[in-house]
């Protein structure tokens, strides 16, 4: 396989990954990621295996629904794949500590993801938390 040809698979692997997982279809999880996952920096503590990323995005989605997943740039090579993204998002569950507020809100970050034989073998996630919970934390100023 071409460097060219491998950088195309990481890619079209990433976007199946990240289109799959953001609306609902985990089982994307199964054709996208090594079953020796290592991830780090995920909000609530970082997933140890292909179950628990599943899981992971379980929790999310009981906490935001509606969600609006953009890549806003993705840059590849022949072993790692780097996203930056957005996320707009209705808060519907509890989350951080935080009661539903029903607010919409959005928050970005970035991913870096180290492919291996065609899979994400490992994730490295930051997300502007602190973002997010200074929108989920805002007082409405008009009461």
């Amino acid at each position: 396989m071409t460097v060219d040809t491998l950088i195309k698979t990481n890619i079209a692997t990433v976007t199946h990954f990240l289109n799959g997982t953001h609306s609902g279809n985990l089982s994307v999880i199964d054709d996208t990621v090594h079953q020796a996952i290592v991830t780090h920096g995920f909000p609530g503590g970082s997933p140890a295996s292909r179950e628990q990323y599943k899981q992971w995005f379980v929790t999310f989605g009981s906490s935001f629904s509606n969600m609006t997943f953009e890549i806003q740039s993705l840059v590849a090579d022949h072993t790692t794949v780097a996203v930056r993204w957005r996320v707009d998002v209705d808060h519907t569950g509890p989350f951080a500590g935080v009661d539903p507020t029903g607010r919409r809100v959005s928050f970005t970050g970035t991913a870096f993801y180290r492919m291996q034989d065609g899979r994400i073998a490992e994730t490295w996630l930051q997300v502007d938390e602190r973002g997010l919970l200074a929108q989920l934390a805002a007082r409405d100023l008009a009461a």
